[in-house]
């Protein structure tokens, strides 16, 4: 017979850890001494192996990265061992990848924890995966108890049968659902396996919180024509809410006197069982089965569902977990995105998804270009604007500049009142990004020119563009929670003064941004000024239009 260390509510429940560090074993030892567990340790994988045949622990923490043999080898032995397999396991690893920890899930390993630990997570998760511990050890249990009753007494076999197929199910659920990570078919396992053990079900109603927490979804799961609905109530939510308050399961023999289940979606049910799903302390919602004969669910089918629904919370949060992990790996694309799409074009969005490297904080020396637009003569126009007119009329102004230099394929720096930077090869190299800039400019000059048409003489308004190009430190300004990209530099001064030099309609280039395109454009000198700091003169060039290729 297979050596089962049965758990009872008052058994000092026995933990090993397996980790080659001594000063991980040590911190780990503290985090859970307050619990009162029997803590056992273990230097290295064989060891480990060793002391789950003395021991017999109850639960099992293992690091991932040990000589000799890994925590995920550990894991796969134990989980291959009938006499192992039932003991939940944690792997404790520093590693983020998804492949390797879809591997420890792969080997049976029953939930993770990243390196560094946080000591309420590892404290709760060690309190969730222990009940279920002890609940798989009562039904062991139960199971061996039924079959020890069989031999004694044949006259009971058909009842006893009928419970031992049902401990049996429960067993097996419970496996299938912690080895996947897919809540619709956590779910649709759910499912199955009450139709299994409690047979005489109309229907089973699952209640899930919300995304805002305000309120619970119920799900109704139709026995007898297989069908699956969602409402916004089906009569029982005072049920519910009692249960999700008191975290205890309810059982009404005869609901007939539940007048407003008479034009629920629920009518005509005479008795309900309610479980909580509760996983690491946290409600998730409610687990139903409805029957249309009074008082149909026996003590066993109450507590078999009990039973269900924990092990149903416990796969649905671990699953939840999982997806969490996902997005952590994909953290740096994810933020890459939303720092940049509201910023440059759907084009570079995508190619910097595929080709952008981590974000952090600092920069890069890079040549660029850069474009300022400013709008002339807002502020004398806002005094005579109402604020609500102001803002919408200042929108529709910058909307003509995002969207001519998003088609163009720049980076939106920032805006400044009424003015606009932009930015052109970075974060995503281009060829002839300085042309880039020009036709961006000459696009903003002529959208803004067709829309001014459309308004009151006195209302147009026209953008001055500045534009120049050379070396900046491109990158990352501000903190590790909210950062900036944008370009530090002179030529980002340039820019500017040219900005504020060019009337409304006008597009400045500064030298060398004339340099770069003055086979493409057709520019005429504009003068000379000087720029703070420097002891010669900045020569600027007037943007007439593209030459014809």
């Amino acid at each position: 017979m297979r050596q089962t260390n049965f758990g009872t509510p008052n058994k000092t429940k026995t933990i090993l850890i397996a980790d080659d560090q001594p000063g991980v074993r040590t911190l780990l030892g503290e985090i859970l001494s307050e619990e009162r567990y029997k803590l056992i340790f273990a230097d290295n994988g064989i060891n480990a192996l060793n002391m789950v045949d003395e021991f017999q622990p109850d639960l099992i923490l293992l690091d991932v990265l040990m000589p000799g043999m890994t925590g995920i080898e550990v894991c796969q032995q134990l989980k291959n061992d009938d006499r192992w397999r039932h003991i939940p396991i944690i792997l404790i690893t520093a590693l983020d990848s998804i492949k390797d920890l879809a591997r420890g899930l792969d080997a049976g390993a029953d939930d993770f924890i990243p390196k560094p630990v946080r000591v309420l997570e590892i404290q709760a998760r060690v309190r969730s995966l222990l009940r279920v511990k002890e609940q798989y050890d009562l039904l062991e249990a139960q199971r061996e108890a039924l079959q020890t009753t069989l031999k004694l007494k044949e006259e009971l076999m058909q009842v006893k049968d009928q419970a031992l197929s049902n401990l049996e199910a429960l067993r097996y659920a419970g496996l299938r659902l912690m080895n996947t990570l897919n809540v619709d078919y956590i779910i649709e396992q759910t499912v199955r396996a009450i139709l299994s053990i409690i047979p005489d079900t109309a229907q089973q109603v699952m209640h899930f919180s919300s995304d805002d927490k305000q309120h619970l979804v119920p799900i109704v799961f139709e026995a007898q024509n297989n069908t699956k609905n969602i409402y916004a109530t089906v009569g029982i939510e005072s049920m519910v809410a009692t249960v999700i308050a008191t975290q205890q399961s309810m059982y009404e023999p005869d609901a007939h006197f539940q007048t407003h289940l008479n034009s629920s979606p629920l009518s005509g049910i005479r008795s309900i069982i309610i479980s909580p799903l509760i996983a690491e302390d946290r409600v998730l919602g409610t687990l139903s089965v409805t029957s249309r004969k009074t008082d149909a669910f026996a003590p066993n089918h109450r507590q078999s569902l009990a039973i269900l629904a924990n092990q149903s919370a416990t796969a649905i949060l671990k699953a939840r977990m999982f997806e969490e992990l996902e997005r952590v790996k994909n953290q740096e694309t994810w933020k890459l995105r939303g720092l940049f799409e509201r910023y440059v074009s759907p084009i570079v969005v995508e190619r910097l998804m595929q080709e952008g490297e981590p974000l952090a904080l600092g920069g890069k020396r890079e040549s660029v270009s850069v474009l300022f637009a400013d709008i002339r003569g807002f502020t004398t126009y806002a005094e005579h604007l109402a604020p609500e007119l102001l803002i919408e009329m200042l929108n529709q102004y910058l909307a003509l500049a995002v969207e001519a230099i998003l088609e163009e394929e720049g980076t939106l720096d920032k805006f400044m009142g009424d003015a606009v930077m932009a930015i052109f090869n970075a974060p995503l190299k281009q060829p002839q990004h300085t042309l880039k800039a020009v036709k961006a400019a000459l696009k903003i000059q002529q959208t803004t020119q067709r829309f001014s048409a459309t308004l009151p003489i006195e209302k147009a308004l026209y953008f001055g563009i500045g534009i120049a190009t050379g070396e900046a430190v491109v990158g990352n300004i501000g903190t590790i929670q909210q950062m900036n990209y944008t370009a530090i530099g002179d030529v980002v001064n340039v820019a500017n003064r040219l900005q504020e030099k060019a009337a409304g309609g006008q597009i400045l280039l500064s030298q060398a941004a004339f340099q770069a395109v003055k086979t493409d454009v057709i520019a005429h000198p504009a003068g000379e000024f000087a720029l703070k700091g420097r002891t010669s003169l900045e020569k600027t060039f007037l943007v007439q239009a593209l030459r014809e290729q």
